[in-house]
């Protein structure tokens, strides 16, 4: 019984944690009001990146198939997307069908946190 009691205690302040209320109203008119206030926000984030053109595609490099992410993340954005390429010729990628790009971008991010696995290992769920 006293274990009921607690757990019952620790589920009801829990709950009462996450309510937050905010005191107010709520304006409700049809009326034109005066200008508002406005603020500047500044975000960062990655710049976006544009397809490479078919004029800047180059070959993938040998052992693309075993390279590991240590390897890939120091290579120029064409060769990445170029053993990307290579490692989605066999079609057995979840992320092929969303496309190379999409596959690059997958590929640029996990390998920045499991430098120790293959590319083909994060495309693919598979070691080389």
């Amino acid at each position: 019984m006293p274990g009921r009691v607690v757990a019952t205690a620790v589920m009801c302040l829990s709950l009462a944690a996450c309510v937050k209320t905010t005191g107010g109203t709520v304006a409700m008119t049809t009326e034109p009001g005066g200008p508002t206030p406005t603020s500047t926000t500044t975000t960062t984030s990655r710049p976006s990146r544009t397809s490479p053109s078919a004029t800047s595609e180059v070959p993938a490099p040998p052992g693309a198939m075993t390279m590991t992410c240590k390897d890939y993340v120091k290579l120029d954005e064409p060769t990445r997307l170029a053993v990307v390429k290579e490692i989605l010729k066999g079609g057995n990628s979840a992320f092929g069908p969303l496309g190379d790009e999409f596959s690059e971008t997958m590929a640029n991010t996990m390998c920045d946190f499991m430098p120790d696995r293959t590319v083909r290992e994060i495309l693919t769920g598979t070691p080389p």
